[in-house]
């Protein structure tokens, strides 16, 4: 259930998904007659458009969720390294043969540059199917070790979870850490919050190792208006789920309290 309604709250709430309401709103209210409401969505609309696609709000938004957790420096031992998926299109890894562009290939990396520095550590990769989804994302994080060389006998894939709970849960099942083992959790630096949350929860230790960063750590690096209103709503977007997600993780009592 919880996942259902993630879904379908995602797909009526990010900002960009309201602004296209909005302005569908404001078209039938035009072509119905209405030209009042009809004005006061498109003023609505050009509000997120300036708020969410022109200003510095989701870089503000992001930048405090990437900052929570540093990488450290590289620890003496590690048991294991677990990176959690990122959406890849395994499907077209069948139909062209080469995996999709996806962010979470660095993830992939980095949790490759982790395993060549400690070679006895387990390697997880988390990721299964979303809605629609035939493959699991899992299948194209094998293609992408095998192409960077990692001993496939050291791969271990947890190919059925659809999000960051699931990721934790299932791969913890699967794994069975010991009490004292060394973990790196490899994910994007802005889910970071919400997936340590998530082993807390699951009273799993783990050693944050972010990836994928999108803001600098301080500073006004990007931090200004930009008339790329596409990469805007797609920053807001992606802030707004990392938000809004911590929130109702912990209301669904799926994640510990806690920085």
């Amino acid at each position: 259930m919880f996942f259902a309604v993630s879904k379908l709250f995602w797909l009526l709430a990010t900002p960009s998904h309201v602004l296209a309401w909005l302005v569908m709103l404001a078209a039938l209210f035009g072509l119905a007659g209405r030209a009042r409401p009809a004005r006061a969505l498109i003023v609505a609309a050009a509000l997120v458009v300036l708020l969410a696609g022109m200003s510095p709000l989701n870089m503000l938004l992001i930048r405090a969720l990437e900052n929570r957790y540093p990488r450290p420096a590289w620890p003496s031992h590690v048991d294991g390294i677990l990176m959690l998926g990122e959406g890849f299109d395994t499907a077209i890894l069948k139909a062209r043969g080469v995996p999709p562009t996806n962010g979470g290939e660095i993830r992939v990396i980095a949790g490759f540059e982790a395993a060549r520095r400690y070679p006895h550590a387990k390697v997880v990769f988390s990721g299964g199917s979303g809605v629609g989804a035939a493959d699991p994302e899992a299948e194209t994080a094998r293609y992408i070790f095998a192409q960077l060389g990692l001993d496939p006998a050291r791969l271990i894939l947890e190919p059925r979870s659809r999000n960051t709970f699931e990721n934790i849960q299932y791969s913890k099942a699967l794994v069975q850490p010991k009490p004292g083992e060394v973990w790196l959790l490899t994910t994007s630096a802005i889910q970071m919050p919400r997936a340590m949350a998530v082993a807390r929860k699951l009273e799993w230790p783990m050693l944050p190792w972010p990836t994928d960063y999108l803001t600098m750590p301080s500073g006004e690096h990007r931090l200004h208006a930009t008339f790329d209103i596409a990469d805007g709503l797609f920053l807001s977007d992606y802030a707004f789920h990392e938000w809004v997600g911590l929130s109702a993780y912990q209301a669904a009592g799926k994640s510990a309290a806690g920085k």
